[in-house]
C-alpha cells in the first residue's frame, strides 16, 4: 500500500521538497540532506527542551537495555540513541499489556497535577519513550503510558485512565489523591497518534464509564497512523508530522482526512523539517518535537502564558519557529484552523 501511495503522490513530494529548499539552506552546515538527522533547534526547543522542568521525576517503570531479537531491531532502527525497553513481550517475557507512570518526585508536597495519557506506536515498547515523557513529567505532570504492542485503538488510553483512577483512590499509591483527571491531555505517536484522535472523539458519557472525573482538555497527535478522521475530534488538537517521515508522510492522511477536518475545536498543525518517524524516541537534543510538545502540554494543562504564545495571537511563535516548515505557499506550512485563530 505504501508503494501505491508513494507512486500516486510522487509529484506532491517533489513540490514539498522544492519549496523547503530555502529553509534547508538557512540551517547551515549542520544539516545532512541525505539522513536529515540533526540536532533539534528552533524557538520551542531552545525554550522548553534544553533543560528539564523544575521537578525531579520518579516512576514505577522498570526499563533497561533493549535485549532479544526485537529489542536489538529497535536499537538498529534508532541508531546513535540510548533507547530503553521494558520486559513486555516480545521485548522480554513479561505481560504484553503494561502501564507505567512518571510523576514529580516531590508530588507529596504538590496540589493535584494534570495528566498526560500517552500511547506509543505499533510494535513499540514503553521504554522507547522514556526521555520524552520523563521530560514532560519534570514540568509538573503525571504521565501514564500504556501499551499492548498494537496500540491502535482507544483501549490503551482507556486503560491509562482506569489505572490512574485506581491509583488516585489507593492510599498506598505514590499518586494517591494527586491525580487531576478533570485536566487530562491525551497524546500518542504513530498508531498511538491516531488512537489519540479517536479517544479525543469520545463523548463525556463514554469517558464517565471509566471515571466520572475524566475531562480531556487537549489532544497531542504525533505522526499519527491513518485510522482516524478529524471530523469527529471534540478536543483542541496539535497534530505534528515530520518531513523525513516515510512511515507517515505528512502530505498523506494527516493533510487529507485529519487536520483539515478538525473544525469543531481549535486545531494546529506543523511539520518538522528534519524529523523522521523515530524522532520521538530519540534523545531530547535530537527530538525535533521535544520543545513544542512541552509547550503544548503547558498551555493545555496549565495555561502557561509563555507556552500559550506559541499557539495564540496574530504572531504566534509556532509560525516563526524554524524547526517547522513555514511559508505561505508551502502546503506543509504551520497552520491553524479558524477557531484557533480566534483565540485570545
Amino acid at each position: 500500500m505504501k508503494d501505491i501511495i508513494n507512486n500516486e503522490l510522487n509529484d506532491n513530494v517533489d513540490g514539498v521538497l522544492d519549496q523547503s529548499t530555502d529553509t534547508m539552506h538557512q540551517l547551515g552546515d549542520d544539516v545532512n540532506p541525505k539522513s536529515l538527522l540533526v540536532k533539534a533547534y528552533g524557538l520551542a526547543n531552545e525554550q522548553f527542551a534544553n533543560s528539564a522542568g523544575p521537578h525531579s521525576v520518579a516512576t514505577n517503570a522498570v526499563v533497561g537495555d533493549c535485549r532479544g531479537l526485537v529489542g536489538l531491531l529497535s536499537k538498529l532502527a534508532v541508531p546513535f540513541s540510548d533507547i530503553k525497553c521494558n520486559d513486555s513481550f516480545p521485548y522480554g517475557f513479561g505481560d504484553p499489556i503494561s502501564t507505567s507512570i512518571y510523576y514529580p518526585s516531590d508530588i507529596s508536597n504538590l496540589e493535584k497535577l494534570p495528566v498526560i495519557n500517552f500511547v506509543g506506536g505499533i510494535l513499540s515498547n514503553q521504554g522507547h519513550y522514556t526521555e520524552m515523557i520523563t521530560h514532560w513529567a519534570s514540568y509538573g505532570f503525571i504521565v501514564v503510558i500504556s501499551s499492548n504492542f498494537i496500540n491502535s485503538t482507544i483501549a490503551m488510553h482507556l486503560l491509562g485512565f482506569l489505572s490512574l483512577s485506581k491509583m488516585n483512590r489507593d492510599p498506598d499509591s505514590p499518586v494517591y489523591g494527586k491525580v487531576d483527571l478533570a485536566n487530562s491531555i491525551v497524546a500518542g505517536h504513530s498508531a498511538g497518534g491516531h488512537a489519540t484522535l479517536r479517544t479525543a472523539s469520545l463523548s463525556d458519557e463514554a469517558l464517565a464509564m471509566v471515571d466520572s472525573d475524566i475531562d480531556i482538555s487537549g489532544a497531542l497527535s504525533i505522526e499519527p497512523g491513518p485510522l482516524a478522521i478529524g471530523g469527529t475530534v471534540k478536543k483542541p488538537t496539535l497534530l505534528l508530522t515530520g518531513l523525513a517521515d516515510v512511515v507517515v508522510p505528512p502530505f498523506t492522511w494527516p493533510s487529507l482526512w485529519m487536520l483539515p477536518l478538525i473544525k469543531k475545536v481549535p486545531a494546529w498543525g506543523a511539520t518538522a523539517l528534519t524529523a523522521t518517524h523515530y524522532s520521538p524516541v530519540r534523545s531530547l537534543e535530537n527530538n525535533e518535537f521535544a520543545g513544542i510538545t512541552t509547550a503544548w502540554i503547558l498551555y493545555m494543562g496549565k495555561g502557561d502564558e509563555s507556552a500559550k504564545a506559541y499557539f495564540v495571537g496574530e504572531d504566534y511563535k509556532l509560525s516563526q519557529d524554524k524547526q517547522f516548515i513555514q511559508g505561505k505557499l508551502n502546503p506543509m506550512r504551520v497552520s491553524r484552523n479558524q477557531l484557533a485563530k480566534e483565540l485570545v
